[in-house]
């Protein structure tokens, strides 16, 4: 009796593994559950290496599309120096390139024979935007002066001009004048008056003629009080 329970406790120490080796059998993951996990992780991956590409392709277009608009503009400024330049034979784009520049050149050097010419002249030719006036003694003895007005173009500037003029005993000897876009540059070169006190006349007067509104000109005659 004694030797079969010493066989029991002998047996039990394999009877609690092999319970062990079953239990673990049981709680580990089924199958089916490893390779849906598998799964969900190889979608992930694949739609992100499919949105890197869709994002390349989408990038490649785009760079694709700017580049024909810059190419479009380019041969669109090409066209419009071909019917620009003068003498052009050649329609290709390194003639058009060259005969740009030449022109351009030329130009350059035109201005500059232009600006020589122009030295000790009036260069202001073109009235201004705002009325002006500007004066000035052409001579060293202060007999000559010189008035240089732009003001907007009236009926009858001329003639209030001249009036303004004889007001303060001054007399008109030259007058040139140029209107454009509504707006009329004159200069004046007036003998009898001198010094500033005649400046100073001369200016009130002539202001009186360049700040009148049109509409006063067209209802009244105007009037001088040098």
């Amino acid at each position: 009796m004694v030797s079969l329970q010493k066989l029991e406790q002998g047996v039990k120490p394999f009877q609690n593994y092999c319970n062990s080796l079953r239990f673990s059998k049981q709680i580990s993951l089924p199958r089916g559950g490893i390779t849906s996990s598998n799964s969900f992780n190889y979608r992930t991956i694949l739609s992100k290496q499919i949105s890197k590409a869709e994002t390349k392709e989408l990038a490649a277009k785009k760079h694709s599309d700017a580049e024909r608009r810059r190419r479009l503009r380019i041969n669109d400024q090409y066209s419009t120096l071909r019917t620009t330049l003068p003498n052009l034979v050649k329609m290709d784009k390194a003639s058009v390139l060259k005969e740009t520049i030449k022109s351009v050149r030329e130009l350059q050097k035109s201005v500059k024979e232009l600006k020589k010419r122009c030295q000790g002249r009036d260069v202001y030719a073109f009235p201004s935007e705002a009325n002006q006036l500007n004066l000035c003694y052409s001579d060293d003895n202060m007999r000559l002066l010189k008035a240089a007005l732009s003001c907007e173009d009236k009926p009858g500037l001329m003639s209030d001009l001249t009036r303004a003029v004889k007001s303060v005993k001054g007399r008109v000897v030259k007058a040139e004048m140029v209107t454009v876009g509504g707006r009329t540059r004159c200069v004046l070169w007036v003998q009898g008056l001198k010094g500033n006190e005649g400046m100073v006349v001369i200016k009130r007067a002539l202001n009186l003629v360049i700040n009148r509104s049109v509409l006063s000109a067209k209802s009244k005659k105007f009037r001088f009080y040098p």
